[in-house]
């Protein structure tokens, strides 16, 4: 194979090392490629960066970490005052409701008492959000989800339906107990009656006639009181009535007291249910000393004792 031609090999570079006990003074020679230790310096070298950005990133991990734990620790803690919030709202909103129920039914209590009716639409609308939030505070035990500010709103509807409903009672009882106290049902004198309402026979002329008025008979100077609060319209004498007043009581009544020996009050004088009005006498057109008393609902007379009390 005289036509191949000899190929060189180049030596490789090695590192040449050392070693003498100090005891026996025996050398070690060994050689390592150069190639291997500049292998393993970068290999060390790598290890050392790597292990330092891994460090590095433990280090904001923790950080992390410990600042993720006092969020969830602040979130724990504003759920349990949360917790607590919701219970105390539960309670508070049960306490309001309820309440709200005893004012509907105080509201009617006295709306009967002076003989008014409760208006039956607003009785069904409070009656309707009464239901709906006792269903509402029903479904909170199963719904942590729940809308407390819906709740609130509710609640808050439910007051102004009855703050306006306490203030109409207000202006309604006013007009009522002013008109039970103008109406004229109070006795106006002690005493008997002789005469009733209607056709008697006439103690003067003894003919059938229609009497007006109820006849109560008593002492003379028994005091008369006014049946009822007013204006005093007529305060005088008229003929066969004697010394009479006639008292307006507004609402379309008006009473009548004839045959006074006394007069007490005068033309304009307003005068309260039960104040002394005049003496019984027997003036004008009389057998004896008694009260002719009538009463009057726009301008005809009816029967006193279907207004008088007792």
């Amino acid at each position: 194979m005289k036509g191949f031609s000899h190929l060189s090999v180049k030596e490789q570079k090695k590192l040449s090392f050392i070693i003498i006990s100090s005891k026996t003074h025996k050398k070690i020679q060994f050689s390592i490629p150069q190639w291997l230790v500049i292998v393993s310096s970068i290999l060390v070298v790598a290890l050392i960066i790597g292990t330092a950005n891994f460090s590095y990133k433990l280090i904001i991990t923790n950080h992390e970490l410990t600042h993720v734990n006092q969020q969830l620790y602040q979130l724990a803690e504003e759920n349990n005052i949360q917790a607590d919030e919701i219970i105390y709202l539960r309670t508070k909103s049960s306490t309001i409701e309820e309440k709200l129920a005893g004012l509907n039914e105080l509201q009617n209590q006295v709306l009967n008492m002076v003989g008014l009716e409760s208006k039956p639409e607003e009785a069904k609308l409070i009656s309707t959000l009464l239901v709906s939030r006792s269903d509402q505070r029903s479904a909170i035990n199963r719904d942590d989800d729940y809308d407390y500010e819906m709740e609130m709103e509710l609640l808050n509807e439910l007051i102004e339906k009855q703050k306006d409903g306490m203030e109409q009672l207000i202006v309604d009882v006013e007009k009522q107990l002013k008109y039970i106290d103008s109406q004229p049902n109070r006795m106006p004198a002690a005493g008997r009656i002789t005469s009733p309402y209607g056709y008697r026979i006439s103690p003067i002329n003894r003919k059938r006639e229609f009497h007006s008025g109820i006849d109560i008979a008593n002492k003379t100077n028994t005091d008369i009181y006014a049946a009822g609060s007013g204006v005093v319209t007529f305060a005088g004498y008229n003929g066969a009535y004697g010394r009479m007043v006639i008292i307006s009581h507004g609402y379309g009544y008006t009473s009548v007291y004839a045959h006074n020996n006394k007069l007490l009050v005068r033309v304009g004088d307003n005068v309260s249910k039960g104040d002394v009005i005049a003496k019984m006498g027997s003036t004008g057109r009389s057998t004896g000393p008694h009260l002719h008393f009538e009463i009057r609902v726009n301008g005809q007379a009816v029967d006193p004792k279907t207004i008088l009390e007792n």
